[in-house]
């Protein structure tokens, strides 16, 4: 299980080196990570189970940004990896509480989501704020070299952001 930290941004460094280590890392693990123009309004990137692709939009406009929709697409490769959740349940109201200070409308926009995905979303936008060495350690519990087929899973096959 994720142990709750504090879910600060990651710091300033090169997010550029931060993204490259965590596609290469993705690739290793068999991920097919893929760059492309995506037509809907408001889509930032997705991971198709079925394919094992993760898709970045070419909507974004800061390596930051870059980096926060790569990593929230890497932790629903972690859950399908792990077949569900892979935070404590005692943590999630911590957890939707440092998503709604950070980002008010980011914590309100998971209402949008079915209820069955609301947990996978949480658990993607928080994880997605940990500083790029957490990212990359929990994708390493979760779909190590050992692990790093997704198992069948009931989320849906396309998870969006």
């Amino acid at each position: 299980m994720v142990v709750l930290v504090n879910a600060a941004p990651a710091p300033a460094l090169d997010h550029w080196q931060a993204i490259d280590r965590l596609r290469l890392r993705l690739s290793q693990a068999g991920v097919q990570v893929e760059q492309r123009d995506c037509g809907q309004r408001g889509l930032q990137g997705l991971y198709h189970q079925a394919s094992d692709t993760i898709v970045i939009c070419r909507a974004h406009r800061e390596p930051a940004a870059v980096w926060n929709t790569l990593a929230h697409e890497a932790t629903h490769r972690m859950q399908a990896c792990r077949g569900g959740a892979i935070t404590d349940p005692r943590h999630h109201r911590a957890m939707a509480a440092a998503v709604g200070q950070r980002d008010p409308t980011d914590l309100r926009s998971l209402n949008l989501y079915p209820a069955h995905q609301q947990l996978s979303e949480l658990e993607a936008r928080y994880t997605a704020r940990l500083a790029p060495d957490q990212v990359i350690q929990l994708f390493e519990r979760y779909c190590g070299r050992s692990l790093s087929t997704p198992s069948p899973h009931p989320f849906p096959r396309t998870a969006e952001r």
